[in-house]
C-alpha cells in the first residue's frame, strides 16, 4: 500500500520497472537542485552568482521484505554485478489517494543498500534502506487515478532479531548481533551511468559473539594473524539468513564470499549490569549476494 505524509495528507506509491514496491515505509529525495557558481567580483564588490548546473537529488526509500519483484531484482542484480540500472515512477496522491503528480525516472543507478543492525534482543521490524541516482527525471501532473491500484507483494514478517549467522566451520550459534552495514556503488564523477561504475564498496562486518565460544574463535584468529594462515585459500564462506518469527523458516539470505579476519578483540567485555560477556570480531568480505525466497522460482 502507498505510504502517507502525515503533514500534508499526501500519499506516495513507488514502482520499479512497472512492478509496485510493496511494504514501502518511507520515501524522500528526488528534489530539483541547482549548483550555484560564483563570479569574481571587482574590488569592494559582492560576488555574482549564477546557475552552473541543474539536476535531481538522489532518491531514498525504506522497504520491507515484501518489496515487490522489481525492487528485489534491482537489488539482487546490484549485489551480483555492481552497476544496476532501473526505471520507475513515484506518484503522489492526495488524502483520497487520487494521483496529483508523477515523477518518472530512468536509468537510475542503485548506489547504496543498507541492512539494519541485527540483534537477538531487538524487537524492531527489519527493513532495507536504499539510495538511487537517476540519470533523468520528468515531472508531470497526475491523472487523478487511484494510486492504490498497484498492490505490491505481501509483506513477510521479519524482525531484526530473526537471523542466523554462519562462517566456515566456526561456532556461530551464539552470535548475538551484527552491526548495520551498507553496500555502495559510487557513480563516475561525470555522472554518466554506464557500466562499469567508478567504485564498488563491499562492507566489512562487525559481529558480537558470546564469550562461551571465545576459545574456538581465538584459536582461529591465532592461526590467521600469528601463524600466517591468511592467504586467499584460507578465506571463508559465510551466510546471513533472515528468518521468519518461528526462527526456523528462511525468508532470505545474504551469502558472503572470501571472508577473512580484519580485527579480533582479545578481551571479552560486558555491556554493564547483567549483560552477558561478549567479544567482537571485524571481518572483511569480498563478495555479497542477495536472495529473497518469495521471489525465487
Amino acid at each position: 500500500m502507498p505510504i502517507q505524509n502525515p503533514h500534508a495528507g499526501a500519499h506516495y506509491a513507488l514502482d520499479i520497472g512497472g512492478s509496485p514496491v510493496g511494504s514501502l515505509k518511507s520515501i524522500s529525495g528526488l528534489d530539483m537542485l541547482a549548483d550555484i557558481a560564483l563570479t569574481s567580483p571587482g574590488p569592494g564588490e559582492m560576488p555574482g552568482k549564477h546557475v552552473a548546473n541543474v539536476h535531481w537529488t538522489p532518491g531514498k526509500a525504506t522497504v520491507g521484505m515484501g518489496m515487490g519483484k522489481g525492487m528485489y531484482e534491482w537489488m539482487k542484480a546490484s549485489f551480483a554485478q555492481g552497476a544496476s540500472l532501473a526505471s520507475g515512477t513515484l506518484a503522489t496522491g492526495d488524502f483520497n489517494f487520487k494521483e496529483r503528480s508523477l515523477l518518472t525516472f530512468s536509468d537510475a543507478l542503485l548506489t547504496a543498500i543498507t541492512l539494519p543492525r541485527l540483534d537477538g534482543s531487538s524487537k524492531e521490524p527489519g527493513a532495507f534502506e536504499i539510495e538511487f541516482a537517476p540519470e533523468r527525471v520528468r515531472a508531470s501532473a497526475g491523472d487523478g487515478s487511484d494510486i492504490r491500484g498497484g498492490v505490491g507483494s505481501r509483506q513477510q514478517p521479519w524482525l531484526c532479531s530473526n537471523f542466523r549467522f554462519e562462517l566456515g566451520s566456526l561456532p556461530c550459534a551464539r552470535v548475538a548481533s551484527i552491526e548495520s552495514f551498507t553496500w555502495r556503488c559510487t557513480p563516475p564523477a561525470a555522472a554518466v551511468f554506464q557500466p562499469p561504475p567508478s567504485t564498488i564498496e563491499v562492507p566489512d562486518l562487525r559481529v558480537a559473539i558470546s564469550a562461551a565460544d571465545y576459545d574456538a574463535w581465538a584459536q582461529a584468529a591465532q592461526r590467521w594473524f600469528i601463524d600466517g594462515n591468511h592467504l586467499e585459500g584460507d578465506e571463508m564462506s559465510g551466510m546471513i539468513t533472515l528468518l521468519a518469527p518461528d526462527l526456523q523458516t528462511p525468508l532470505g539470505a545474504i551469502a558472503l564470499g572470501n571472508v577473512g579476519f580484519k580485527r579480533f578483540s582479545q578481551l571479552p567485555s560486558a555491556g554493564g549490569g547483567d549483560a552477558l560477556y561478549r567479544f567482537t570480531v571485524d571481518l572483511y568480505v569480498e563478495r555479497m549476494s542477495l536472495q529473497l525466497l518469495q521471489y525465487e522460482g
